[in-house]
């Protein structure tokens, strides 16, 4: 089983669901399948600066 994970951010305009649609169809056209979605917060700039929160989709492929 393979997985892979990538940062698909935290704000979604239409057009960010529309980009988000279309990289789930392209994982999937690459034998992926989707897994699940989980929240992170991402330290700032040398562990100082301000954070930010952003979200991790998981995909599998067996």
């Amino acid at each position: 089983m393979q997985y892979k994970v990538e940062t698909i951010g935290a704000a979604f305009t239409d057009k960010g669901i529309k980009a988000l649609e279309q990289r789930l169809t392209s994982k999937a056209e690459e034998g992926f399948k989707f897994h699940s979605v989980f929240q992170v917060e991402q330290p700032g700039c040398l562990g100082i600066g301000q954070g930010t929160t952003t979200y991790l989709a998981v995909y599998v492929k067996e």
